[in-house]
């Protein structure tokens, strides 16, 4: 019998009972594909990554959930990098982790914090109409200001509310707003409201829809922040700071009673996006180990 080392982590936690939980499993001799499925489904974590180093600042991570594997996930990649950090695995510094969706460069902070780059965003996508979007989300047409869209890996639409007492009166009919993104080819609906705004910097709080481990629903933290950066700098509603940096800090999960933060950093130039980051810290909730 042999044993591997798990860390449960809760993703971008903004106190004790927030975040999105996300298992690390620590492959130190490999494993097939049905054993990664049985420990996954024996944690029952959302998202379990398994993760492996391949050269000094490289890793691989197989993404799984309790009933599918995933080709990436941000939180689950953010607790993957604290689990290695917090193991004494890995220290501060720049890293490439390999998915099934391909590489993605991640960047350690010394104080612990997880920042995972992002592909530049692409505007093609064409923002729907706001009357279907509003009675999907169960408000009024006047209470939405916008809607935007842009594509970041993933195509996402964005609904920005008047207050935020209309961001928490949503109750949007779930199977029905994934019937909308799918006859759209879209992957999710974030609906927000901007509590903050000011030069480099913006706060707003965010309700984002995706599809996830358990289908299609609410999410308490995760990376769909960082499109919604983008579309906010292209509007000129979130203005770069000195050296052309642009922060936007999401508060998601208040709903779902998971209260998590989420930071994206867009490097800008002359009016360009030419860097998106985003991440954040995972509160450690559990150590142990696995009988493999």
């Amino acid at each position: 019998m042999e044993t591997l080392p798990v860390r449960l982590y809760a993703a971008f936690a903004a106190d004790e009972t927030g975040g999105n939980m996300s298992a690390a499993v620590f492959e130190d001799m490999p494993l097939w594909p049905a054993a990664r499925r049985r420990i996954a489904a024996d944690l029952g974590a959302p998202v379990t990554g398994f993760v492996r180093q391949l050269a000094g600042d490289r890793f691989e991570t197989k993404f799984l959930s309790p009933f599918s594997e995933f080709d990436m996930s941000g939180h689950g990649a953010v607790a993957v990098f604290s689990a290695l950090r917090d193991d004494g695995r890995i220290g501060p510094g720049a890293f490439v982790l390999e998915t099934v969706s391909g590489e993605i460069a991640v960047d350690v902070a010394p104080e612990g914090s997880i920042a995972l780059r992002q592909p530049l965003p692409d505007f093609t996508t064409s923002a729907p109409g706001s009357a279907e979007l509003a009675s999907l989300l169960g408000v009024t047409a006047s209470a939405v200001v916008k809607v935007s869209a842009v594509s970041l890996g993933h195509r996402l639409i964005f609904v920005q509310l008047a207050d935020p007492e209309a961001l928490a009166a949503i109750h949007p009919e779930t199977a029905a707003l994934d019937g909308y993104c799918r006859a759209r080819s879209v992957d999710g609906i974030g609906v927000w409201w901007s509590a903050f705004s000011g030069l480099g910097k913006m706060k707003i709080r965010l309700r984002a829809f995706r599809r996830g481990a358990a289908g299609f629903g609410e999410t308490a933290g995760d990376t769909t922040s960082a499109a919604l950066a983008c579309t906010l700098f292209r509007s000129h509603s979130l203005l770069p700071g000195a050296g052309g940096q642009a922060v936007l800090v999401a508060e998601q999960g208040a709903e779902l009673g998971r209260p998590s933060i989420v930071r994206t950093v867009l490097n800008t130039l002359e009016g360009e996006i030419t860097g998106v980051s985003v991440g954040g810290y995972a509160a450690l909730r559990m150590t142990g180990e696995v009988v493999v």
